[in-house]
């Protein structure tokens, strides 16, 4: 008796692995980042000690965060899979385990947040943006027990020049043209959303 129970439990697992064969964003991270038409990035937590003029709120929520992953896909001649991968990289954030913090921008660009874990304890915040006459990215930041919020403020003073993270800079080289000709973009902040 216990060796049907035991045989029936097995085919019922392999069932379930067996449906769940959707690609993970750290899948999708591993399998581009040697493809030579995608930008590939990590950054450890140590490119982040030496941040001085922080204060302490802001030091103790970069201490929360253990590194980021960076991939991007720059639009230039001779790759033609941007709406390919814009579409998987949905499908993988569709998933509900992604839950969507902000979204902004429509249309030709647009950029979302999406964190994995507790509202209050972050372990993944992913960042998710494309203008389709520049190419697209992804960032995974990853840490324990991140607060999004928190992390939302301390971006936006980075982005503001309020303060200046040493290392940090290298961050928006990896979404640039290869050519050196983007610009960065400004999205209107009445095309902003919060996600409820």
């Amino acid at each position: 008796m216990r060796a049907k129970f035991f045989i029936l439990g097995c085919a019922v697992l392999t069932l379930v692995f067996a449906c769940d064969n959707k690609t993970s964003l750290q899948e999708y991270y591993v399998e581009n980042q040697e493809d030579n038409q995608f930008l590939a990035l990590d950054v450890p937590a140590g490119m982040f000690t030496n941040s001085e003029g922080l204060d302490e709120e802001q030091r103790a929520t970069l201490q929360t965060v253990k590194k980021i992953n960076l991939l991007a896909y720059p639009v230039k001649d001779g790759n033609d899979k941007f709406e390919a991968e814009m579409a998987e990289l949905e499908g993988i954030l569709s998933d509900e385990k992604y839950q969507l913090l902000i979204k902004y921008g429509s249309g030709e660009r647009k950029a979302e947040v999406y964190f994995t874990g507790d509202e209050d304890a972050v372990d993944e915040l992913i960042v998710y943006g494309y203008d389709k006459s520049k190419g697209l990215g992804v960032a995974r930041v990853l840490g324990d027990n991140m607060n999004p919020g928190d992390l939302l403020k301390l971006m936006n003073s980075m982005k503001k020049g309020d303060v200046n993270v040493e290392g940090l800079s290298a961050i928006g080289d990896v979404f640039m043209d290869s050519h050196q000709t983007a610009e960065p973009v400004e999205i209107p902040a009445d095309t902003m959303e919060v996600a409820e």
